[in-house]
């Protein structure tokens, strides 16, 4: 991809140093999501689901996989600052 974009060895060193900037709070944000799930899980496993605790746990899985879904945009934002508009194009044709 590096080669396909023609990526500068200073966008790389942007692009790594920006992902590290990134990285704790992405996979907080994921250990969030599978903690939510988790709970989640175990709630409707219960004999008798508390339906009331159950629909607030789903919220909250959604709540945070909406968290982790921002970080992850946010980051892929930050990373495309760093290419300019061909760069740009070509990563959108190799989708």
């Amino acid at each position: 991809m590096v080669k396909s974009l023609k990526l500068s060895n200073d966008q790389q060193a942007h692009m790594d140093a920006i992902f590290e900037q990134n990285r704790g709070a992405l996979l907080t944000r994921f250990e969030a999501v599978q903690q939510a799930e988790g709970q989640m899980e175990e709630l409707s496993r219960s004999p008798a689901p508390d339906e009331a605790a159950l629909f607030a746990q789903i919220d909250r899985v959604a709540q945070a996989r909406a968290e982790l879904e921002k970080a992850n945009t946010h980051l892929l934002l930050l990373l495309r600052s760093e290419m300019d508009a061909d760069q740009i194009k070509k990563l959108e044709k190799s989708r």
